[in-house]
């Protein structure tokens, strides 16, 4: 087993618990105080590409990180996941140096679809939903329903995936936004 894997799992999911706390904050601010003085949504709406990409990024690492260093082999829902979730990195990088903004709308898109993956498998996890869409088809045979981590009574994997997915979710409909003057 990797070294030290405990106080990385430990890190990652303080950094999970934070952007959580940032996405509560961020849709009380969207909800109850949108208007166009709003310094906090001003400041991630102009910072919403930047943000995004290392929040893509970040979120590229990790899971390489626990497949490839830690050896954690992905399951289906966790492979669909990524498949949800890598785009984001390109079009935060092509919005951000080309300006195409028309290519948000397939952010959302995938942002949404990433999300409701990543609530089903935390139910296939939890045993609370049979795991159908979880086959042989893909990986080794991996269960979709092992949990490799487990911090602070919730934390695990799907659960780094959801939030990750959220945060960009609602980066990308703070930029879409209108606001009341």
């Amino acid at each position: 087993m990797f070294p030290h894997i405990e106080i990385i799992n430990k890190i990652l999911s303080l950094g999970i618990i934070f952007f959580q706390v940032v996405i509560l904050f961020l849709v009380a601010n969207m909800i109850f105080f949108r208007n166009a003085k709003n310094h906090t949504l001003l400041f991630f709406r102009r910072n919403t590409f930047i943000i995004g990409l290392l929040i893509s990024l970040g979120g590229i690492f990790s899971s390489l990180f626990y497949s490839v260093i830690v050896g954690y082999p992905p399951c289906e829902l966790c492979i669909l996941q990524r498949i949800f979730f890598y785009p984001e990195f390109i079009i935060f990088l092509v919005v951000l140096y080309q300006k195409y903004k028309h290519i948000l709308n397939l952010g959302i898109i995938l942002a949404v679809l990433g999300t409701l993956t990543s609530v089903y498998h935390i139910f296939v996890e939890g045993g609370k939903v049979d795991s159908a869409l979880c086959s042989i088809a893909f990986s080794e045979g991996t269960s979709c329903a092992i949990r490799y981590v487990f911090e602070f009574g919730y934390i695990t994997i799907p659960v780094m995936s959801l939030t990750l997915s959220l945060f960009v979710l609602v980066l990308l409909i703070n930029f879409k936004m209108k606001y009341k003057e």
